[in-house]
């Protein structure tokens, strides 16, 4: 439902002065910023149905308001009167990633330390999803009496490990019999064919070596999916934890590093600028933040977003049209020049 517009102009006015100072607003200081003459009592009426309505909050009894998720919300979807990049953001975007045109990994990192820099919040980007991607090779190393360490390449990315405790004490018999297994059946492969299915029939065959081996291959599988899963680069740490976020930034940070934690903060398949505020963000570690992302795209099929996180009291005007543009940059980047030559995958 839409307010009036006289309660817009009141909300307006509270989120814009709470961004800039975060200080609570009175009714004083309405009647002097509002663009209308209006008393203070009226001021106050409306200011109560704001409450009412969830759009503001009263934080102590003879304070002023501050706007809750849902006014920010609001303002942000119907009253922010964003602008474009300056001309001197826009050279630094341009200028600071465009003559690594071809990786998708710099690229993307590039883009994260710009975004960082100008917004002052923890930028991060998912990589590229790479269909038919295919295992490139496999190593197994002992690194305790009953623990070894399993690395696995694809064509998608860099190596990904998993340490696997054992039934028997390592030895290079056992490791050998499950390099062997692993190369003949696998590398080679398509990583999205390769199910549990195909490990339990290579268990099976293996008779009696199946009990001590059986570790070894559900390590290679978990390693498997941490590749299939989507994966992120990251910056601006440190602007994170001299926040207001700064109790809850080691776990947000933790958050986008995780594989398999990461599809919960970002949806790779929404489409767009998206912008999730407090409680929208699910995770208890978010609800003092807010989460700006927008889809690129790399190519016909692969893709990702480019995200930043910081306090629900940021710079929404500056932020969200300048992620917007950077996410336009980096697809530019990321998709095939005019030359027609190849951009490297990851």
């Amino acid at each position: 439902m839409d307010l009036s517009q006289r309660k817009e102009y009141i909300l307006s006015t509270i989120v814009e002065y709470y961004i800039s100072t975060g200080q609570p607003v009175g009714s004083k200081l309405l009647a002097t910023a509002l663009p209308f003459t209006v008393s203070s009592a009226t001021i106050r009426n409306e200011m109560a149905d704001l409450v009412q309505m969830g759009y503001l909050e009263q934080p102590h009894t003879s304070a002023g308001r501050v706007p809750t998720d849902k006014g920010i919300k609001y303002y942000t979807e119907k009253l922010l009167d964003a602008y474009p990049p300056s001309d001197a953001d826009a050279f630094r975007i341009v200028s600071g990633i465009d003559h690594f045109e071809g990786d998708d990994a710099v690229i993307l990192k590039q883009a994260c330390d710009i975004l960082a820099e100008l917004t002052g919040t923890l930028a991060f980007a998912t990589l590229p999803a790479a269909d038919g991607a295919v295992v490139t090779g496999v190593q197994v190393l002992p690194i305790g009496k009953k623990q070894a360490m399993i690395l696995v390449s694809t064509s998608a990315g860099s190596p990904v490990s998993r340490i696997s405790r054992l039934n028997e004490e390592t030895d290079f018999p056992l490791l050998e019999l499950f390099y062997n297994a692993a190369a003949a059946n696998f590398i080679g492969k398509d990583r999205d064919e390769i199910s549990r299915a195909d490990l339990q029939r290579i268990t099976a065959s293996l008779g009696e070596n199946a009990l001590p081996i059986a570790p070894l291959l559900t390590s290679f599988y978990e390693a498997l999916e941490i590749s299939r899963s989507p994966r992120a680069v990251l910056a601006g740490e440190s602007n994170l934890m001299h926040s207001s976020l700064s109790s809850d930034a080691p776990e947000i940070i933790g958050l986008v590093k995780d594989a398999d934690a990461l599809h919960e903060i970002v949806d790779e398949r929404e489409a767009g600028l998206t912008l999730k505020i407090g409680q929208e963000n699910l995770r208890p570690c978010l609800s003092g933040a807010a989460l700006v992302s927008c889809g690129y795209r790399a190519g016909e099929t692969a893709g990702g977003r480019i995200a930043v996180v910081g306090p629900t009291k940021m710079d929404y005007a500056h932020i969200l049209p300048l992620v917007k543009y950077v996410s336009d940059v980096v697809e530019r980047l990321l998709t095939a020049d005019e030359d027609g030559r190849e951009r490297t995958q990851l």
